[in-house]
């Protein structure tokens, strides 16, 4: 069984989180990391994950390693540990196309050559590096740019996790494209380890359990990252409201009054997230419960466990002949899959395909 070849669209904060879950594993294969549900998943260890190349527009990381890369002003991740066989792998430029609209144009300048980079060169590189799963963790927003590589991809017979909230996997179209070409295809929205919407909807899969009836619900989030800083237009967080609305109405949410999402930029936070949810249910003989949470967590390590979990599933999921969606591992590990299950329902279908 050969190492999963991994490219990654964005090198970014995420980005750099997971590269160093995988040196981790790498260092140390037989060592069980906190935070990864599964040490192995249809037969991969995270050791057996190779970063081979990564994609991004910014002059400070096109045409560095990726070790070099990560060292880009926009980072803000905290740097756990150093990167081992990947440090030296490639990062090529893309197309430009949306991926810097809104606040992050004025803090990130564009490489030169990005004005030469097309979608052909993005798909004949992922032939060139042999790699079997892309990960694109691109801006949210940036909905030009993810399609673009969910199509180069596509071209290359490459598998896709679609870690945005633009909708690859919940488009008909695009997700039989890849069913009809034989390649996989896992999304929306990449949902965090232990995040906003895992805490929020066990909550409320928690309540709905004991007979409750919700009455209202909210989910805020603040943060200091580019992620945060891009989320701060209203113009390009809107596709992250509709993610998490779909997760809650999964959970079992439905004609209640509630939000969740973004509420904003905080640049002293750096890559620390807060949330603050609030669940009210009416109980018995119509008294009241009510849940006030906060939660504090470092934003792009709780991704990278989720990626770790999410290229192997694609990987697994071609292997077993599988193509375009795939239901039994989504629903865990992105908040807005094509068919979304309540939590705990998740987890068994996750174990179930894992195993």
């Amino acid at each position: 069984m050969r190492n999963i070849r991994v490219a990654l669209a964005g090198a970014g904060n995420c980005a750099w989180s997971f590269a160093q879950f995988v040196a981790l594993a790498q260092a140390d294969p037989d060592t069980r990391l906190p935070g990864l549900m599964c040490h192995t998943l249809g037969g991969y260890r995270l050791a057996d994950v190779t970063i081979v190349a990564a994609f991004d527009v910014d002059a400070a990381k096109v045409g560095r390693p990726l070790a070099q890369a990560f060292t880009a002003p926009a980072i803000s991740a905290t740097g756990f540990t150093a990167l081992g066989a990947d440090r030296d792998s490639p990062v090529l430029p893309a197309p430009l196309l949306d991926g810097l609209v809104g606040p992050l144009g004025a803090v990130v300048e564009p490489a030169p050559a990005v004005r030469d980079a097309t979608p052909e060169h993005v798909a004949k590189a992922l032939i060139e590096h042999e790699v079997d799963v892309l990960v694109i963790a691109l801006p949210t927003g940036a909905s030009q740019a993810i399609r673009m590589f969910a199509h180069a991809a596509l071209a290359a017979g490459t598998a896709v996790v679609n870690c945005t909230p633009e909708e690859l996997a919940r488009d008909a179209a695009v997700s039989r494209r890849f069913a009809d070409a034989g390649v996989v295809l896992l999304g929306d929205d990449l949902r965090s380890h232990l995040g906003a919407t895992c805490l929020h909807t066990a909550l409320i899969e928690l309540l709905l359990s004991r007979g409750l009836e919700l009455a209202s619900t909210y989910q805020l989030n603040v943060g200091g990252n580019t992620d945060f800083l891009n989320l701060a237009d209203a113009g390009r967080s809107a596709s992250k409201f509709t993610s998490k609305a779909n997760a809650l109405r999964a959970a079992g949410m439905t004609d209640v009054d509630g939000v969740a999402g973004p509420t904003g930029f905080i640049g002293h936070l750096a890559d620390t997230k807060l949330c603050f949810a609030n669940v009210t249910a009416r109980s018995v003989l119509g008294s009241e419960v009510r849940i006030d949470i906060k939660l504090t967590v470092e934003d792009s390590p709780n991704a990278a466990g989720v990626i770790a979990n999410a290229v192997r599933a694609a990987k697994t999921a071609g292997d077993r002949g599988l193509s375009g969606t795939v239901d039994g591992p989504s629903p865990l590990l992105f908040k807005s899959p094509p068919n979304g299950l309540p939590e705990s329902d998740a987890r068994t279908a996750f174990l179930d395909f894992a195993s």
